[in-house]
């Protein structure tokens, strides 16, 4: 049976975190648990090693007891990998002293340290660079076919806003130069029966806002819904829309 934790993950984590708001260094366990003693209240016996065990629980799959790094130490690792280059730089008298004459008053064995840890820096700089370039082409690549797509939908919202404009003109009309019974006998020639769609429905689903009606016929399928099937609601949508589009050039 695994050991209870005297202390949770969460606890540890926030602490880690809250640590390395201030300390802005590589974070040592030791460092970090005489600072938790301190100033975080229910820790005020935690030791580091409270903070690098691992933890010892039942496999679900297997039944069997592994051991998996806390939280708190992988958090503790990110930030120290992510400050391990800034702090070494900030650290090499050969980068950052102000007078190179600083670097050459160093012993033979402190300057082949400080030359040998500068090409490691420059390695990894290398390598970091190397990685945000790559993501930056695939960020630059990806914005240019977004914007390739937002000029193929803007042109096409132009369409469809002229056909909505001369589908709302052509319905008016007919609103107004024929009675419901002449209207009704009329998308009866088009194969369109009561009770399937009648074209004030249609007429109202036209008047909608273009954003609400991206495929002008969406009021068409929400009025289909409600009175067929799922299974043949699609192939209906199909036909009524063919039906009133060929229909409507009176």
């Amino acid at each position: 049976m695994a050991k209870t934790q005297k202390y949770s993950e969460d606890q540890l984590l926030e602490a880690v975190i809250k640590f390395s708001e201030i300390e802005k260094k590589k974070i040592k366990a030791t460092e970090l648990a005489d600072w938790c003693r301190r100033n975080i209240e229910g820790l005020e016996d935690v030791r580091d090693y409270h903070f690098t065990r691992s933890i010892k629980e039942k496999d679900e799959k297997t039944g069997k007891m592994v051991e998996r790094p806390k939280l708190c130490t992988l958090k503790i690792e990110e930030i120290n990998k992510s400050r391990s280059l800034t702090v070494g730089i900030n650290t090499n008298l050969l980068l950052r002293a102000s007078n190179i004459d600083t670097f050459m008053e160093q012993p033979d064995a402190a300057k082949r340290k400080m030359i040998v840890e500068t090409r490691e820096t420059v390695d990894k700089l290398l390598t970091r660079n190397g990685n945000i370039t790559r993501e930056n082409e695939a960020l630059r690549a990806e914005n240019k076919s977004m914007k390739s797509d937002i000029l193929i939908m803007t042109d096409k919202i132009d369409v469809l806003q002229k056909a909505q404009d001369k589908l709302i003109k052509q319905v008016s009309y007919l609103m107004k130069a024929t009675d419901e019974a002449t209207r009704k006998e009329m998308l009866a020639k088009m194969g369109i029966e009561d009770e399937s769609v009648d074209l004030n429905t249609y007429s109202e689903s036209l008047k909608q806002e273009l954003s609400e009606v991206m495929d002008i016929n969406k009021s068409l399928r929400k009025y289909l819904s409600e009175t067929d099937d799922a299974s043949d609601t699609k192939e209906k949508q199909t036909n009524i829309t063919g039906d009133i589009m060929s229909g409507l050039d009176f």
